[in-house]
């Protein structure tokens, strides 16, 4: 088991240097706005879908320990998000666009941005599609449960199947439906190597583009409204949900290393897509936005105290 000290310096410091670099990097005016914008685009659509896609389809999904960890995360989203949502609608008094604001900022994590590179460096090459896994449902459900919640606190049309539909069309879906597919067809042979050189070498430019382009998203955005909410979201986001699924792996006998894999993934700070999600339901953006900076800058350290517990 290795000390904090040793985390930080030989994993997550590295991973936070290419979030800084972004940062700087928009600051010094060399990056610029439209260029976070592309990355993102770029790292969303094409580079991100490849690395799920090609994890998925080397791993053997008739593996029991693949749908395992699957069926863990999935009953941790589900029991986690109606906790967080008995808890905003009982016992908060804030309005509508802040509970669905301060639920996606607590549920949906950097799972892929800074999941995916902090997990095959804490766990290896070998365990990382079980990682991508744990992340991607995590993700995923987050997700979907979240728009629910606006459906229900904000937009109010009744039509929230409409927004479960949707999410199929997420490019990370289909991604991870089609390795799946592929795993289970045995794809292989020269034809399918052909294939997955090109795929691995866009999935390869995944995590250095996506931690640039978090950087360059977060300079200038902080803002002074909703400070102390946000100093709560982000505890709910960086403490109190790994805590609950490492209380879950405890009670149900997960495997540890798929409980540590999970406990990490859920440790990360709120996402740079809950900020999407918030702008376009025009939920309180200012919550979102203080949220994921301030978890962001404080996950440096609770993310480290995690690791070291755990691997």
């Amino acid at each position: 088991m290795k000390n904090v000290v040793e985390v930080l310096l030989g994993i997550v410091l590295p991973i936070f240097g290419l979030v800084y670099a972004g940062y700087y990097f928009r600051r010094l005016k060399i990056c610029t706005e439209e260029w976070v914008h592309a990355l993102n685009e770029f790292v969303f659509y094409v580079s991100l879908p490849a690395v799920i896609g090609i994890s998925f389809w080397e791993m053997n999904v008739r593996d029991p320990h693949f749908w395992s960890i699957v069926g863990s995360n999935t009953a941790i989203m589900f029991l986690y998000a109606g906790l967080l949502f008995f808890g905003l609608h009982f016992f908060s008094r804030l309005r509508g666009s802040l509970k669905a604001a301060a639920f996606l900022a607590g549920m949906v994590g950097n799972t892929v941005y800074m999941g995916f590179p902090l997990l095959a460096d804490a766990f290896g090459q070998a365990r990382l599609p079980y990682g991508i896994a744990a992340a991607t449902i995590q993700l995923v459900l987050g997700l979907v449960l979240s728009l629910q919640a606006v459906e229900y606190w904000v937009v109010k049309s009744k039509k929230s199947w409409t927004y479960f539909l949707d999410f199929f069309k997420n490019p990370f879906f289909i991604a991870l439906l089609v390795g799946i597919v592929l795993s289970l067809l045995n794809f292989k042979g020269p034809v399918a190597e052909t294939i997955q050189k090109p795929v691995y070498m866009l999935g390869a430019t995944a995590s250095p583009v996506a931690l640039f382009a978090l950087g360059g998203f977060l300079h200038g955005k902080f803002l002074r409204h909703h400070l102390g909410r946000a100093v709560w979201v982000s505890a709910v986001k960086l403490l109190a949900f790994p805590v609950f699924v490492w209380l879950f792996a405890v009670i149900t006998g997960m495997h540890r290393d798929f409980a540590a894999m999970s406990v990490i993934a859920a440790s990360m700070p709120s996402a740079v897509t809950a900020f999407v999600v918030a702008e376009k339901y025009h939920l309180d953006e200012e919550l979102v936005v203080n949220s994921i900076l301030l978890s962001t800058a404080v996950s440096l350290i609770t993310i480290s105290v995690f690791l070291a517990k755990l691997i």
